[in-house]
């Protein structure tokens, strides 16, 4: 992805605001932007909270539940 994002940067650039693919690559940026801000994080969160194997919810007694 990181790849794709300096591609697109130095396309645009090569390319210049008035030809008809900059609106393409400087999408293909804020998608690359938006993507590594948003999405990759909760990758890396979600993972850990796999990780960590918390079973507190399981290891409650049934006992909670009865009034």
């Amino acid at each position: 992805m990181l790849d794709q994002g300096l591609l697109a940067d130095k396309k645009a650039r090569e390319v210049g605001a008035e030809h008809f693919d900059y609106v393409f690559y400087t999408g293909k940026l804020a998608t690359v932007k938006y993507y590594l801000r948003n999405v990759v994080p909760n990758v890396w969160m979600a993972a850990e909270i796999v990780m960590d194997g918390d079973t507190s919810a399981i290891d409650v007694s049934t006992d909670v539940f009865e009034y």
